[in-house]
């Protein structure tokens, strides 16, 4: 799946970019910095859902994840 956003920076964070990139990719650094984001963003919901889980389906989780 393919995903275009379009981001609109302020001066100081464009100059900080700018900096950090030294001529490189600025696209490059966003894309990654939203990829890692929206992992830490899944990552947390997946942990969160996991430990509401109780009795039985508990249990089924454990060993799911005993397999690996």
């Amino acid at each position: 799946m393919a995903v275009t956003v379009s981001i609109t920076m302020d001066e100081d964070l464009c100059r900080d970019l700018n900096d950090a990139v030294a001529g490189g990719n600025r696209s490059a650094i966003i894309s990654q910095a939203v990829r890692e984001y929206l992992d830490r963003r899944n990552i947390a919901a997946a942990a969160a859902w996991h430990a509401s889980l109780a009795a039985d389906d508990a249990a089924k989780l454990a060993r799911f994840d005993a397999t690996w």
